[in-house]
Parts: structure tokens; sequence; C-alpha cells
């Protein structure tokens, strides 16, 4: 047993001695994968191995989950996932095959994508404060399209709904490109997608943007307010990127890691190349204070998701 535990306790003060597999659970080509692919080169450097990217896309992100969280916890797996993977899908999907809590340790929120509130420009709101008075006078006449039942952008309009005491209808559409179209050509009056999938639609002047879900204006969109400061004080709905390890890998390796990204976030580059598609990329972060973000961000999605009442299995 003794020399078990010199053998492991070497092997942690050698990490890392082998190249890293960063799991993302889309598939090649999307935003996810970029991310990965951006951040994999700088972390290569800074732990002086290989980071390869392994797209394992399906199941919105459960299996690629599930093929993190079955991995060995030894600092060699490592995996990007989402809000949906790691808050959505557990609340939405009672047959998942892993677990938030028992299966990964937070290492760091990497990025944050603010949501944008659209509508068509021939709808006679141009405004939120003018939208919900709209949606006031004519109750069940406001359509909005989502790329899905539960995913995060239907329920960021759900949660503006209840916050704004207003209802809407729901029309889900396979994906944020056919929820676009049906937006363009006036099947349904609002769509609440990515800021960074609506930015070329706003650009062209083909959609109003109404409102962003973050807590501040973006400097690649200066123009659009957010919904806080539109009269909802505090409303904060983002997607979300987070690095997580299996739960039981050594504490030092986790510090590796941690002190790793931050010096990563700080420097800059990860901001360099994402501000121009509206993805923020938060500072260095404290230990532990991933875990607080993904407690505070269960928080908030708990309660809606339990008053709508829905489920994906």
């Amino acid at each position: 047993m003794a020399l078990t535990f010199a053998f492991a306790g070497a092997a942690v003060a050698q990490y890392p001695d082998r190249p890293i597999k960063l799991i993302v659970p889309y598939p090649p080509g999307a935003t996810n994968d970029l991310l990965a692919r951006v951040l994999a080169e700088p972390l290569a450097k800074e732990l002086g191995q290989p980071v390869i990217v392994d797209n394992k896309g399906g199941a919105a992100t459960a299996i690629g989950a599930t093929a993190a969280a079955n991995a060995a916890p030894d600092g060699y797996t490592l995996l990007l996932g989402t809000g949906t993977t790691y808050t959505l899908n557990p609340l939405l999907k009672k047959g998942l095959t892993y677990d938030t809590d028992r299966d990964f340790r937070m290492i760091s929120i990497i990025a944050e994508v603010p949501v944008v509130f659209i509508v068509n420009p021939q709808f006679p709101a141009k405004t939120l404060a003018q939208f919900v008075d709209y949606a006031k006078a004519n109750p069940g006449k406001i359509n909005y399209s989502s790329p899905g039942l539960g995913s995060s952008l239907h329920l960021a309009a759900e949660l503006f709904a209840q916050r704004a005491g207003i209802k809407m209808m729901h029309v889900p559409y396979p994906g944020s490109a056919g929820a676009m179209r049906a937006l363009l050509s006036n099947e349904v009056q609002m769509f609440s997608e990515v800021i960074s999938g609506a930015l070329p639609q706003i650009s062209q002047h083909t959609v109003v943007p109404l409102a962003i879900t973050s807590a501040k204006r973006l400097a690649v969109a200066p123009g659009i307010p957010t919904v806080a400061e539109s009269g909802y004080p505090g409303f904060e709905a983002l997607g979300w990127y987070g690095l997580t390890v299996p739960k039981a890998t050594p504490a030092a390796v986790v510090s590796r890691l941690e002190a790793a990204i931050n010096k990563i976030l700080a420097s800059g580059v990860l901001q360099a190349r994402f501000e121009s598609l509206a993805i923020v990329i938060p500072g260095p972060q404290e230990a532990g204070s991933a875990e607080k973000y993904l407690a505070k961000d269960r928080a908030l999605w708990e309660p809606l998701v339990r008053s709508l009442n829905i489920s994906l299995d």
C-alpha cells in the first residue's frame, strides 16, 4: 500500500508527463469547438504537453460528458462543457448517465455568452419596454422561436416572461437556423438568440435587437441596452462554458490546472480572439469560484424548470 501511495504521489508531482485530452461535447466546427481549439494552444504551452481536442457530440452534450465522467481522475481528461451540460441536463433529463455533483470538479469558467431578444422589423415594438407593453395589451398574440424545448434560449425567454409578467407562446425549431428563419419570415414575433449568432442579422438591420441579457453592455454592440437597464434590475441569463475534471482528480493536479487557466485568462489571448463574436471571457478566478458560479446558475434555472414542468425524457 505504501508503494502505491508513493507512486501516486510521484505521478502527481510529475503532472503532466503525457498528452492531455480535452473533450468537447459538440461536433467539430461550432463555436464550442473553436473555443476549445483556441484554448488548447496556450494551455499546452503552459502545461508543457499537447492538449488534444476530442469531439464527442450528441444527446445535448450527454455523450461527451459521460465519457469525461467515466475517465480516470488523473488530470489527463478535461471536459469543456456548457450550462446545458452542468445545469440544465440534470434538471431536464431523469435518465442522465452522469451526475454533475458526483462526477465533476469545476476548474474554471472559460467564457460567457449573452442572449439577445430580437424582433422582426415589422413588429411595432422597438424597445423592450414597448415589447412588454404590447404583450400585455395583446395577450396570447406573441409567439417566439427557440432552437428547442428546454434549450438555454427557450429558458432565457421564459425567465424574462415571468419577470415581466407577460405570456408568450413558445414555438421550438430544430436548431437556431430554423428559429431565425421563422423570425425573418414573420412566422414568430420574437427570438431569443445568443448574440454571437444574431450579430450578422443585427448588422444588416434585418432584425431589431431589444436588449441583451448580460449585466453590462458589450463593446462589440454598445448600442444594445441590457435587460437590467431596460427596467429589470438584476436580470442576467447567460450561456457559459466551464472546464472540469473527474471529481476524484488529486488536489495538486487541480491546482496546477487552475494556475495554468488563470494565467491564460489574465493574458487576454482568449478575449482578443472572441471579443468580435460577443463572447465574454472572464478574468482569473479564485479557487472555488467556479463551483460557486455553478451553484448560482442552478439556483437561477431550477425554480423556472420546475414551474414550467419540463422534462425531456
